[in-house]
């Protein structure tokens, strides 16, 4: 039974509804953008900065998303929720997510003041060929990790709505199609992004064979 009129947003409702929205912004927008950025632009002088900034607005979604969910469970008398017979899997990839991203921004920093060395010519995956610090390795993967956790959160989240909202609502459909839209085309474009370096590499490898060939006939 609705504890509140469907058009009706209660305290504990009203920041539930933010804490979606600022997890969602994180997790559909700024952390995958800042992840593609880091895919196709490293070559570009400017991709660092462009990634710090996206993941600086993610680390504010999601201590701020944070903060308001246990606000809003302790409104109802529900404690954090992240212990005993009320916890659930969305409490459980919220924690982890808060715990692995803090983890993540420290590893990124360090990462970035380590020594990599440049991409050989016509390498077929720079990404994992190129000699650098291990910390960089474990930095994407842990980027990676940490998204899916995120992607895996808003999902519980929609359907923790539905169980726990006091107005009765649940979450319209047009917002569940927007977010498998969204999570589609992340993925694609990531996953492309790796198709691409090979492809790069045969590239680079054609160029440089071409110009050794150049250089032996005008020899």
């Amino acid at each position: 039974m609705p504890k509140t009129p469907p058009n009706v947003f209660d305290y504990h409702d009203a920041m539930i509804a933010a804490h979606a929205v600022l997890g969602s912004a994180a997790a559909l927008l700024t952390a995958p953008a800042a992840i593609l950025i880091g895919r196709y632009f490293r070559s570009r002088s400017w991709w660092f900065k462009v990634h710090v900034t996206l993941q600086t607005f993610t680390a504010i979604f999601v201590i701020t998303g944070t903060i308001l969910s246990l606000v809003a469970v302790n409104a109802n008398g529900n404690g954090t929720q992240l212990t005993g017979r009320l916890k659930d899997p969305h409490h459980d990839f919220g924690l982890s997510i808060l715990i692995l991203f803090l983890l993540q921004f420290v590893i990124g920093v360090g990462a970035h003041y380590t020594h990599s060395a440049a991409p050989a010519k016509g390498s077929v995956f720079p990404t994992l060929t190129t000699p650098k610090s291990p910390l960089r390795h474990v930095h994407v993967v842990f980027g990676v990790i940490m998204t899916a956790l995120m992607y895996a959160g808003v999902k519980t989240g929609m359907d923790e709505w539905d169980n726990v909202a006091d107005n009765g609502t649940l979450v319209p459909k047009g917002i569940r199609i927007a977010y498998w839209v969204l999570f589609g085309l992340a993925v694609a474009a990531y996953l492309f992004g790796w198709i691409l370096e090979p492809i790069r590499g045969g590239s680079e490898r054609n160029s440089v064979a071409d110009a050794g060939s150049m250089e032996k006939v005008q020899e």
